[in-house]
């Protein structure tokens, strides 16, 4: 497995006239994209014939869907790092994998730039069968997705989902530029046998760092049950229907190493939740009446943004480089609904947020983020909301990566339905789904993963780990003792062709500490992508 590099990428250089041999600043003449299948040149070996299958059936990426998605024009002055950024757009495509984005100096007298894109796509038709369990509880996916529809990088998904309270069906679609423009479109739908739900979101985001306006309008509907859970046992439920509908319009200013966003935006926003229905021993917190309340929210978002991108290889994913921004950011988003416009009554909204990392040599890195938002109604503040999240990543040698992963939350007087829930996929792995559950936690994790190999015949890449996890919870639903601790071993599997390269994991955990109903056994659990 290839050891981690962090490669920095710095601010912009300024674009004036190159100096020496550096053709930044230079205008592009051309762009030219080299797109290529899956395995081309064709591997040998006895799996030839299998590869020579696998990009028959497939449909390559058209050239065009490249170029839509590139931030690079004709006339425009070339950089090397507009080209690692462009590298970087290419890669959350989840389609293909970027082999080069590079300038080569063009034209008789060496004062343009021809700049050359190669490619090579990923397998993107995916027939998913997903079982993600732990102990008594069962979920199951059943789906098929492409990310790439006839190469034009279009996404659409059909789904059948099977959890404990019902069964939903799906469809997903979503469209990055559309006819070849900026405007992104994204679209779903689903039902079960309690609700259902539907949603679009039309507009042009900040799609570069240097883009210079963003606009667009979402929608979405949901209509559920909502359930409160205690001990790992649902003690309340109740009908839950919201409506929210937003338009917005944001401006975007590029310095030498900054990057400052000003957005407006207007919120309608409708709640409505049912009266509740009470388990024996429910907490009296669960417990409500029906419930309307209606926002009409004028406000606007302010961010500061210096990016310091770094490429990492084998930590989240066992194959393909990893984009990491551990530069600084702050958002700030403040907000106001009055009365007279429609809103249940005369409020504000407050909300920041802080994200940054550093690096520790060639082989670690820290990352963490701060969310923190609320309303103030006749100056209190009510649903308060509070998150944290911090992750230490190192490399010991070319084999082992030592992960240590915290989170905390805490609400104060929050929206009925919500709960904090720590459980066997969300990072406490001995526990049943929603083993933990309050309106405070705190969780900790230690995973060792040694990587076995990767791209065993181009077609599979295996790893283990070792773990190690710490949580609890406070508050209404919350289960009694102190900490609870589990341990265990697991395996990692990814398909390094894959679009997206998910990650499954199987994991089987111990109890650490006793306390009263615990299942002393081991407990399995398994799913795609990391369980923190």
């Amino acid at each position: 497995m290839a050891a981690i590099a962090l490669v920095a990428i710095g601010p912009s250089a300024a674009l004036g006239q190159p100096s020496g041999d550096s053709l930044d600043g230079l205008p592009i003449r051309r762009v030219d994209v080299i797109a290529r299948d899956l395995y081309d040149p064709l591997p040998g070996g006895p799996l030839r014939p299998l590869y020579r299958l696998a990009d028959v059936i497939h449909i390559r990426t058209r050239s065009s869907t490249i170029h839509y998605a590139l931030l690079l024009d004709p006339g425009e002055p070339w950089s090397a790092e507009r080209g690692k950024e462009n590298e970087r757009v290419l890669r959350a495509l989840g389609i293909l994998e970027p082999i080069r984005v590079e300038g080569r100096r063009a034209g008789e007298t060496g004062d343009s730039v021809d700049v050359v894109v190669e490619t090579r796509d990923d397998w993107t038709t995916q027939p998913e069968f997903a079982i993600q369990s732990a102990q008594q509880d069962l979920f199951l996916t059943v789906a098929l997705t492409e990310r790439n529809f006839m190469g034009l990088g279009k996404f659409i998904s059909l789904s059948y989902r099977e959890a404990p309270e019902g069964i939903t069906r799906g469809i997903e679609y979503l469209d990055p530029n559309v006819l070849g423009s900026r405007l992104r479109f994204a679209g779903h739908a689903a039902t079960s046998n309690e609700g259902a739900s539907q949603g679009i979101d039309l507009g042009v985001p900040f799609y570069a760092e240097s883009a210079p306006h963003s606009y667009g309008l979402k929608w979405n509907l949901a209509t559920s049950v909502a359930r409160l859970y205690q001990s790992g046992d649902e003690a309340a439920r109740f009908d839950r229907r919201v409506e929210e509908t937003q338009v917005y319009w944001g401006q975007g200013f590029r310095m030498p190493r900054d990057i400052v966003r000003i957005t407006g935006m207007f919120v309608v926003r409708d709640r409505r939740f049912g009266e509740s229905e009470l388990q024996p021993g429910a907490p009296e917190e669960f417990a409500g009446g029906e419930e309307n309340v209606h926002e009409r929210r004028w406000g606007g978002e302010a961010q500061w943004w210096r990016p310091a991108f770094v490429e990492l290889e084998g930590v989240e994913r066992l194959g393909g480089i990893e984009d990491v921004d551990l530069g600084p950011s702050v958002r700030v988003t403040a907000g106001y609904s009055p009365q007279w416009l429609g809103a249940t009554a005369d409020e504000g909204y407050f909300g920041t947020r802080l994200d940054g990392g550093f690096p520790a040599g060639s082989r670690a890195f820290g990352l963490g983020a701060i969310d923190f938002r609320t309303r103030i109604r006749n100056r209190e503040p009510l649903e308060t909301v509070t998150r944290g999240q911090a992750r230490w990543v190192m490399q010991v040698g070319r084999l082992n990566t030592f992960l240590l992963a915290g989170y905390g939350a805490a609400a104060y007087r929050p929206e009925r339905d919500f709960q904090e829930i720590l459980g066997g996929l969300s990072g406490m792995r001995a526990l049943p789904v929603r083993g933990m559950t309050g309106h405070q936690a705190w969780r900790f994790n230690a995973e060792h993963r040694w990587w076995v190999g990767r791209d065993f015949f181009q077609l599979l890449s295996l790893g283990t780990a070792a773990f190690y996890d710490v949580g609890r919870t406070w508050g209404p639903g919350a289960s009694p003792g102190g900490w609870r601790q589990d341990a265990g071993f697991g395996i990692r599997i990814a398909l390094p062709r894959s679009g997206q390269d998910r990650v499954a994991r199987i994991d089987i955990a111990w109890p650490v500490a006793r306390f009263p109903g615990d299942d002393r056994g081991p407990v399995l659990s398994f799913g795609s992508g990391q369980a923190f």
